[in-house]
């Protein structure tokens, strides 16, 4: 079989992204190769191509309508304001950020900036450029059901009202009982096209836990984790 060229390789890429995480297969590919791109990259800056600024806009606003929708039909007598708040959290920007870690967009990304050093919004950002992107090829239906497919897979709502740092609260257990905590990178590979890190702690040198991640940032919390369920007895 003969190798893919870059460019048809990036585009391999991005429609499985697309299928895997929104469930919807890629008619027009453009929006989502705008959706991917910053301002600071190459083809902007240089061979003048549109960023994902203004997919962003559209992404915010179909977002909001798709959460405010679930939300209305989910809490027939919600009230207003708890309602509000609930919706605020699920569409902040600690929860696209975090949504984008989850799913690893910095690796399609394209941008310039320095390795490893994917600033958390440039992820945000992003998301909101391919809900966005989901909505000009696909339409809202396919879109909402994208969207409310990622927020229930990894479970968003709860996440937020209960996001624990695992990693600083092993640090600190650590430290009270001068125990050394270590993360060590122990496998590099690649699901359904995506880069991937299993990552492995060490507290006190004996192994408590080991779990992957998108990043090794997200790699290193799904770990502390694991070891902060062994050592306290829940999550």
């Amino acid at each position: 079989m003969p190798l893919l060229s870059g460019k048809n390789a990036r585009e391999s890429q991005i429609k499985r992204f697309i299928r895997r995480h929104f469930g919807a297969r890629v008619g027009r590919l453009a929006p989502y190769e705008e959706a991917l791109r910053h301002s600071s990259s190459v083809a902007c800056q240089r061979d003048g191509l549109p960023s994902n600024e203004r997919l962003e806009f559209l992404g915010d606003s179909v977002l909001d309508m798709i959460v405010v929708d679930m939300l209305f039909r989910k809490f027939p007598n919600g009230d207003e304001g708890a309602m509000t708040r609930m919706k605020s959290r699920l569409v902040s920007r600690e929860a696209l950020n975090l949504l984008g870690e989850e799913i690893g967009v910095e690796h399609l990304l394209d941008a310039q900036t320095g390795k490893g050093n994917v600033h958390p919004s440039l992820r945000g950002n992003a998301m909101e450029a391919l809900v966005g992107a989901v909505y000009l090829d696909k339409g809202i239906m396919k879109t909402r059901r994208g969207v409310l497919k990622l927020l229930h897979r990894y479970d968003m709502e709860q996440r937020l009202q209960e996001r624990v740092d695992f990693k600083s609260k092993l640090h600190e257990w650590g430290q009270k009982r001068k125990k050394r905590v270590e993360f060590k990178v122990i496998r590099e590979f690649k699901r359904d096209g995506e880069q991937r890190y299993q990552m492995q702690v060490r507290v006190g040198g004996k192994v408590m836990g080991s779990a992957d991640g998108t990043s090794k940032k997200s790699a290193e919390q799904a770990a502390a984790r694991v070891a902060c369920r062994h050592i306290f007895g829940d999550d």
